[in-house]
């Protein structure tokens, strides 16, 4: 299980604080999918940099309980010059899965 319990997040700016999560909580059991999606500047990369622990919120409390994936958010990891197969062909050798049981997955996906 993947817990994020009222997580709030704030960065230092010359402007002051800005807030980019603002009590945060949800629950993800081993087999669920969650999709995040929000315009530029929702705090998308920011939730995800905070789950897979480059970050620790302002407030509030992650739990892990499984392990968390390659964080797909970060800038580089999808290799823009690759096709969206390539890029599966490319993440699966990282992880040593064999990725054609996952196209159908992905396809469905994007």
């Amino acid at each position: 299980m993947l817990a994020i319990e009222h997580v709030s997040k704030v960065y230092s700016t010359r402007q002051g604080p800005r807030e980019v999560l603002s009590d945060v909580s949800f629950k993800l059991n081993r087999g669920e999918n969650l999709g995040i999606l929000g315009r530029n500047g929702a705090g998308k990369s920011t939730l995800i940099r905070l789950i897979s622990g480059a970050e620790h919120p302002t407030s509030g409390r992650i739990r892990r309980g499984m392990r968390v994936s390659w964080p797909l958010a970060f800038g580089g990891a999808f290799q823009m010059h690759l096709t969206g197969l390539d890029n599966l062909k490319f993440i699966c050798r990282v992880y040593g899965v064999d990725y054609k049981p996952l196209i159908a997955f992905v396809e469905e996906f994007t």
